[in-house]
């Protein structure tokens, strides 16, 4: 199977699977469309697209999310006025938390990543740890740090020496606040060294301003900020900064 075809199974089984979860019931869904300004390693605007399904209790919360990143433009050196892609990206995964109200909270998440653009043909990422509750006021705060150890498989677009297996350290710290009836301010930041190398480390910060409309409509104002001490190769940045609008629905 090449690559182009696994990029697009991959996307296939994300959107059916939240399909499939979206039939049953008592179960909390968000589909969002919106369009996201990059600078680094992609400079152009995107369409985008993402869902998450979520089941919250007292004993077990299970999160499934997917994100869709799509942009092309008319390739002005290409004689026939081709249309060329400029970026791509899925990005995904499943989360499960153990007496997530609880001060201290256990969780297994998976993860997965496909952007050849940061030079990531394939990454897929394991990890385990716990959460603990700083802060919490039901329905306006909700404060906490997460640590967990992570482990790495990447397959890079392009020959390099990072290695395909790391295992990394990630620390999270996440403020929520609502700030008035109909607008809540999230923050989630990463930091993620690597045990084998401490200079090898992921910074990614993203904030999200969250508009409620109605009962069921949101607007969300997003920027996320990555930075990344070892790149694949010379021809990948360091920095991706993306800023985003995204139209949401809930129910």
């Amino acid at each position: 199977m090449n690559l182009k075809s696994l990029r697009f199974l991959l996307a296939i089984t994300l959107i059916l699977g939240a399909t499939q979860l979206f039939g049953q019931k008592k179960w909390d869904f968000d589909f969002g469309l919106g369009t996201s300004l990059h600078t680094g390693n992609v400079n152009t605007f995107n369409l985008n697209n993402n869902a998450s399904v979520n089941r919250n209790d007292s004993l077990i919360a299970l999160d499934f999310h997917y994100k869709l990143l799509y942009s092309s433009l008319i390739d002005r050196y290409d004689v026939g006025q081709q249309w060329k892609e400029t970026n791509f990206e899925i990005n995904g995964g499943i989360k499960l938390d153990y007496k997530q109200y609880g001060m201290f909270s256990p969780f297994l998440a998976f993860e997965m990543l496909i952007n050849k653009y940061k030079g990531y043909d394939l990454k897929m990422s394991g990890l385990g740890g716990f959460k603990y509750r700083i802060y919490v006021r039901p329905s306006y705060s909700d404060h906490s740090i997460s640590i967990a150890f992570v482990y790495d498989w990447t397959d890079f677009t392009d020959a390099t020496v990072l290695p395909n297996n790391n295992y990394r350290i990630s620390i999270r710290p996440k403020f929520k606040q609502r700030l008035t009836e109909n607008l809540t301010l999230l923050n989630l930041t990463f930091y993620q060294p690597s045990v084998l190398d401490f200079n090898d480390y992921i910074i990614n910060t993203s904030t999200k301003l969250q508009t409620q409309l109605s009962k069921m409509l949101f607007l969300d104002l997003g920027f996320t900020y990555e930075y990344r001490s070892r790149v694949p190769s010379e021809n990948y940045k360091h920095h991706d900064i993306m800023s985003e609008v995204s139209i949401r629905l809930k129910f």
